[in-house]
């Protein structure tokens, strides 16, 4: 929380450092696929919230512009 107040942005989740959620990626199962696990409703929880503020910004910003790169 405090890095995201120092850089005036919002927090989006709190995603907690266990063991699982590696073990989840490499066995195949994320940890969100895991109901009973209480780590996979911060990701439902990250998700949301990642789309709210994508929302957010569409609707009070323009477009973004397309960039033509010459090589």
């Amino acid at each position: 929380q405090k890095l995201a107040d120092e850089f005036n942005v919002p927090l989006l989740a709190e995603i907690p450092l266990v063991q699982r959620i590696r073990e989840g990626g490499d066995e195949g199962m994320p940890i969100v696929l895991q109901s009973e696990n209480p780590a996979a409703e911060i990701f439902l929880e990250l998700a949301g919230n990642v789309a709210r503020q994508i929302a957010i910004r569409n609707a009070n910003f323009g477009a973004t512009q397309k960039v033509e790169v010459v090589h």
